[in-house]
């Protein structure tokens, strides 16, 4: 081992300072932590400060077994698990950073902690690289002693001339297909075939928290993995091979298994090819309406306002709606925080060109256009494109009610209502993706989004009967709002009222049986009530 006086030697060559001034250095550093650094760790402290690199040399390493709290130590591993930094802040308001990883020696095993500039070679460790520890300082964490690397404290990973036997580790990777919910670790090396962006959220303690996920996938299966907080700005790219580490499952909403990164977990790209066949296609090109399904991305599509809505804010922003109409058939669309301003713009019956949209699956799995970031909307008189009345007449085939098949995607239907369903009229969504939301021990919870907060909207259930027959007609938010002649915020108050979530029926009731309405939708073959039903798009005046 090296002796103290030549390190002190080493200093003094190396910064030009006297024997005397590194020696009242250490005692600084020692009186600094109350006595408990050694002269080895002191000279390698002051050599740190000033910028001297001692080498490795032969230091005195401590086993795992051996290290004791309170006490500056030597220690070197192989790294097991290795945890993300993570960011806190200081009670002086100043921001600290944090990280840790798990080494094993021939002894046991212990967890490094590393405080702030330290935690910088978190970046560049591996699993199964020796990481070695120069006065560190241990310390006892509920019944297990840690060694925490600090503002005195140097590492190095796979130092040269370090003796001792460490044994080696055998990297795991886990399927994709066989995970199950509950497995608290857990290691992947997959592709991330769909990105969905960073949200942002009001956590319980009223704090800010950050979400986002990707489509993971790999030969045995696909799964979601969610990024909480500051992990949520390591979102890959579609096509990227990930690394994810330190991991945790859980059932999502629907009963499928979810992967979970939080504060613990590490993700980053990898060099690793994967046998996977090519992802799709992310660019559609010009589509007809009749051509979108859920799930499509990068498409362009020539259309007709038929129907703007008015601009709904939710917990993350503005939204705004409208039907657009080609030859081919209708489509709602959905124009999204800076893209509402746009939609403000926009008038029924203007010609639109949609750049770059994607669609998605609304909550009766029919397909909806949505506008966002990279979205772009041009208004042009001159775009090839239907009247509205062409639209109307053409597109949209008007049949009576005996005539309705299941194939029919747009369609129009005239007759009387003639009663209401028995049901309430109030279902809650998403304020951020409007999908329909659940009430999990007095939180909102939508299975995209997690908690949120939960936004009412109305369904209308009429019947409605023409001279050859009669049939169910199911309307959604304003369509509903139109039949039913009140608003949202009108059910709400009469519920409130009465304190029963029915109570809007009795006035319905009074305003609607009798009237004579025009439809335009679909027709669905309802599999629980064994019958054709009427899903309506828009309330014809």
């Amino acid at each position: 081992m090296v002796e103290v006086d030549e390190l002190v030697a080493k200093v003094v060559d190396a910064s030009g300072k006297k024997v005397d001034e590194v020696r009242a250095l250490m005692g600084e550093k020692r009186t600094r932590t109350h006595g408990l650094l050694s002269d080895y760790g002191a000279i390698y402290a002051v050599a740190k400060e000033l910028g001297v690199e001692l080498g490795e040399g032969e230091i005195s390493i401590s086993s795992i077994a051996q290290i004791r709290p309170r006490a500056s130590v030597n220690v070197a591993g192989r790294v097991k698990t290795i945890y993300s930094v993570r960011e806190f802040q200081r009670k002086d308001g100043s921001t600290g950073k944090l990280a840790s990883a798990e080494i094993i020696d021939k002894t046991g095993e212990t967890r490094v902690v590393l405080w702030d500039s330290n935690s910088s070679v978190i970046g560049k460790l591996r699993v199964g690289d020796i990481l070695l520890v120069k006065n560190g300082f241990a310390k006892e964490n509920q019944g297990r002693i840690e060694v925490h690397a600090g503002a005195l404290t140097t590492t190095s990973i796979n130092p040269e001339n370090l003796k001792g036997e460490y044994p080696e580790i055998e990297e795991r990777i886990d399927d994709v297909g066989a995970l199950e919910s509950g497995i608290p670790s857990i290691n992947l090396l997959v592709r991330a075939s769909r990105v969905y962006p960073k949200t942002e959220f009001t956590k319980k303690d009223g704090t800010t928290g950050y979400r986002a996920s990707f489509i993971a996938e790999d030969k045995t299966g696909k799964a979601r993995v969610v990024l909480w907080d500051t992990l949520a700005d390591s979102t890959p790219e579609e096509g990227d091979i990930v690394r994810v580490d330190s991991a945790y499952t859980k059932e999502g909403l629907n009963g499928e298994v979810e992967i979970h990164c939080g504060s613990r977990a590490r993700i980053e790209k990898s060099d690793v090819k994967l046998d996977l066949p090519p992802l799709p296609k992310t660019k559609q090109g010009l589509v007809k309406i009749s051509e979108i399904t859920g799930d499509m991305r990068g498409f362009d599509v020539n259309a007709r306002v038929l129907r703007v809505y008015d601009a709904r804010q939710y917990s993350g922003g503005t939204m705004q709606s409208m039907i657009l109409g080609d030859d081919s058939g209708t489509i709602r669309i959905v124009f999204w925080n800076d893209k509402s301003a746009d939609a403000a713009k926009i008038n029924e019956g203007d010609a639109l060109l949609v750049k770059n949209a994607y669609s998605k699956n609304n909550m009766n799995g029919e397909a909806e256009a949505h506008v966002g970031k990279y979205s772009e909307v041009v208004v042009d008189k001159d775009i090839a494109v239907p009247t509205v009345s062409e639209i109307n007449k053409d597109v949209a085939k008007e049949k009576n009610i005996s005539e309705l098949d299941s194939s029919d995607s747009f369609v129009k239907i005239h007759g009387k209502i003639v009663s209401l369903e028995e049901r309430a009229f109030i279902y809650m969504t998403c304020s951020e993706c409007s999908k329909r939301v659940q009430n999990i021990g007095g939180e909102w919870m939508c299975e995209e989004c997690g908690v949120i907060e939960a936004q009412p909207n109305m369904l209308a259930s009429i019947v409605v009967e023409d001279k050859t027959g009669n049939i169910r007609a199911v309307a959604f938010k304003e369509n509903a709002e139109k039949i039913m002649g009140f608003d949202v915020d009108d059910a709400m108050n009469i519920i409130g009222e009465a304190q029963d979530e029915k109570a809007p029926l009795q006035k319905a009731k009074e305003e609607v049986i009798g009237k004579e309405i025009t439809l335009i939708g679909r027709v669905n073959y309802n599999d629980f009530s064994d019958q054709l039903e009427f899903i309506v798009n828009e309330v014809a005046d």
